[in-house]
């Protein structure tokens, strides 16, 4: 099931059937985009054995020009932490997807060592923001897939 190069390695949560589905959807459109998507949870599908899991995922990472990272819930104990270090400490470019409204604390909610290692961004708020090169902005009701396919436009290892 293993795409053709040069994919994207999505590194999404699965603590949900939802996150599973939306991973699956944005996965898709991606794809009908004419973009080669290394998606986890399909790679992974049947696996059990947690060793072959996490090389499966290495491997992922590894044949990746680049990765899309959802930023939703991710901290320290999830994949998609150590996904997003593993694509960091290589070098690899990381485009971060926010889908959550809701912020807290001084960053609204944004963990700082994650967003600040992403190289564009995909974020959330309920108020209009200025215009910014490396960062989207969507509110309540605007898709995900056109702003996301929208930062992934100049990454010429993908085509």
């Amino acid at each position: 099931m293993t795409p053709l190069t040069p994919w994207i390695y999505f590194a999404g949560p699965l603590f949900t059937a939802a996150e599973i589905d939306f991973n699956a959807a944005i996965a898709t459109g991606l794809r009908a985009a004419g973009y080669s998507v290394y998606l986890p949870q399909e790679e992974c599908a049947g696996t059990t054995d947690p060793h072959e899991l996490f090389q499966i995922c290495v491997r992922g990472i590894d044949g990746a020009a680049l990765m899309v990272v959802m930023l939703d819930g991710t901290d320290a104990d999830s994949g998609s932490c150590f996904e997003l270090g593993y694509a960091y400490a290589k070098g690899m470019p990381v485009v971060g997807v926010r889908t959550d409204f809701r912020g807290s604390g001084e960053h609204l909610g944004l963990n700082l060592m994650l967003t600040h290692s992403c190289d564009r961004l995909l974020l959330t708020s309920l108020h209009p923001q200025p215009a910014n090169p490396r960062i989207r902005y969507r509110g309540p009701n605007d898709p995900i897939l056109p702003l996301l396919l929208d930062l992934l436009r100049g990454y010429s290892e993908l085509t």
